[in-house]
C-alpha cells in the first residue's frame, strides 16, 4: 500500500468517524465501491472557483481555490488563462476505484476553456482577486504555481496542506513571484523625452543631444551638467536605474510637438507626417506601461482646450483641441495595447488651463501621474532640463509611484 492510498483510507476513516456512515451501511467497507477520478487538466468556464469544483470535492478529494491579485499595480487586468500546481512528490492527481487507486501525476492544471471574450478571469486587487477552483488529491505537498497570463508566466513556491473533504484557499499576490518579469517601457513625448538615435523613428526630430548648449560647451561645470548620452535622460534613468524589471519598448518623442494632431516634415524623408501624440500612438511594439509626458508645446502655442468629451467615441473627439486629443489619446493607446498601464506627467512649465486640464483627465481614467508645476526643474535652455534634473525627475517619478513600476 503506497503512501498516497494510507492518506486517502485515514482521510476518509476520519470522514467516516466526524460525519458518521453513509446511509444504508451495512457494515461492510463502502469505500471500496466508491469511484473518484482527479484529472491532471481541468477546465475553468466560470468566474466563480466554487463552480470549478462541480460538487466533486467529497472524501477522497480535496479542494484548492486559488486567488490572483496584485497589492502593487503591476500585473493589473492581466488575463489568466490557466495555473498549475506541481508537486516535489506524491500524486496530486489520480484515480480510486473499487479500492485500487492508479497515481496519475504529480502536476495539475486547470485552464480557462470558456470563449466568452468579456467575462474573462484577471489578475485583480486583494479585495476582487479573480479566482480559479482545482480538484486535488489530499495530502502535504511541497511545490510551484505556474500561473499563465495574457503577457507573462509566474511561479510561485509554496506548501500545500490539503484535506480530504475541505477546500483550501491560497492566495498569490503578483507582486511577489518567485521572479518578476522584465516590463516593457514605451515613452510618448516632445523635445524633454528625445535623444537621437533613441528614438523609434529617424523622421522625427531630437532636441537632445545636439541642442543641448551644455553638450559643446568648455566649461566643467556646464559639461557636468550635459545630457550627451542617453543614459542622462529621464526615462532611460527611470526604467534603467530606479526601476528594477524595466526595458524600453519604443520611444516616440518628437521635438516641438503637441498633443493634438499637427503635420511635420521629417527630418529623414523629407516628407509630410502626422506628428502629434495622437498621430503616434500606435508607434509602440508590446509595452506594459507608456509614460506620456506632454503639452508643453500645447501650452507653448497656445493650443484651444475645448471641453471634456468623456463619452464621446474615438471617431469623434476633436483632434485640434487639447481635452479632446488627449482623450483620444488614452483611448486610443488603452484600445491598442490591452491592458497597458499608463502614467501621465506634467511638465513644470504648464500653467492653467493645460495643468487642471491633464490633472482632471488623469484622474478621470484612474491614471497615475506625477505633476511637477510648482517644481525647481533646472534648464540647459527653454524648457529642456539638464542631466543633474533629469535624474531627479526619474527618481520623482519612480518615488512617487514606485507600486506600477516593478
Amino acid at each position: 500500500m503506497n503512501r498516497i492510498w494510507k492518506l486517502l483510507a485515514a482521510a476518509v476513516c476520519l470522514t467516516v468517524l466526524s460525519c458518521g456512515k453513509p446511509d444504508g451501511d451495512d457494515g461492510q467497507d463502502w469505500t471500496s465501491h466508491v469511484d473518484t477520478t482527479v484529472p491532471a487538466l481541468q477546465k475553468k468556464y466560470e468566474l466563480e472557483a466554487s463552480k470549478d469544483f462541480n460538487g466533486m470535492v467529497n472524501e477522497l478529494t480535496a479542494g484548492l481555490k486559488v486567488n490572483l491579485y496584485d497589492t502593487k499595480h503591476y500585473a493589473d487586468n492581466e488575463r489568466i488563462l490557466s495555473v498549475s500546481f506541481t508537486a516535489e512528490s506524491g500524486d496530486i492527481v489520480g484515480s480510486y476505484s473499487d479500492g485500487t487507486f492508479t497515481g496519475g501525476g504529480s502536476t495539475v492544471t486547470m485552464e480557462w476553456a470558456s470563449d466568452d471574450p468579456v467575462n474573462v478571469p484577471r489578475v485583480g486587487r486583494k479585495e476582487t482577486p479573480g479566482e480559479f477552483g482545482i480538484l486535488c488529491l489530499p495530502g502535504n505537498f511541497k511545490g510551484k504555481f505556474t500561473v499563465r497570463t495574457d503577457r507573462y508566466t509566474y511561479t510561485f513556491s509554496t506548501i500545500l496542506a490539503l484535506e480530504a473533504g475541505k477546500a483550501k484557499e491560497v492566495d498569490l499576490d503578483f507582486s511577489k513571484p518567485d521572479v518578476q518579469p522584465t516590463r516593457k517601457v514605451g515613452v510618448m513625448g516632445d523635445s524633454i523625452s528625445t535623444f537621437d538615435g533613441a528614438m523609434c523613428n529617424p523622421d522625427y526630430s531630437p532636441f537632445y543631444p545636439g541642442s543641448d548648449p551644455n553638450v559643446s560647451s568648455t566649461d566643467a561645470t556646464a559639461k557636468a551638467k550635459a545630457v550627451d548620452s542617453k543614459e542622462k535622460t529621464y526615462w532611460w534613468r527611470l526604467i534603467y536605474n530606479y526601476m528594477e524589471h524595466g526595458e524600453l519598448d519604443v520611444n516616440s518623442s518628437w521635438s516641438g510637438t503637441r498633443v493634438v494632431h499637427e503635420v511635420k516634415t521629417g527630418r529623414s524623408t523629407k516628407k509630410s507626417i502626422g506628428a502629434g501624440f495622437v498621430d503616434r500612438a500606435y508607434d509602440f511594439v508590446d509595452p506594459d506601461i507608456i509614460v506620456i509626458h506632454g503639452g508643453t508645446n500645447d501650452h507653448n502655442q497656445s493650443t484651444p482646450v475645448g471641453t471634456y468629451d468623456f463619452s464621446h467615441p474615438i471617431g469623434q473627439l476633436d483632434e485640434a483641441l487639447y481635452r479632446s486629443a488627449y482623450i483620444k489619446l488614452i483611448k486610443m493607446l488603452q484600445n491598442r495595447y490591452e491592458g497597458v498601464q499608463l502614467i501621465i506627467i506634467i511638465g513644470d512649465r504648464l500653467s492653467s488651463p493645460y495643468e487642471s486640464s491633464t490633472l482632471e483627465i488623469a484622474k478621470h481614467f484612474g491614471i497615475p501621474y506625477v505633476d511637477f508645476v510648482g517644481v525647481t526643474v533646472e534648464k540647459c535652455s527653454g524648457s529642456h532640463p539638464t542631466a543633474p534634473a533629469f535624474d531627479m525627475m526619474a527618481k520623482t517619478i519612480h518615488d512617487k509611484l514606485i507600486d506600477y513600476l516593478p
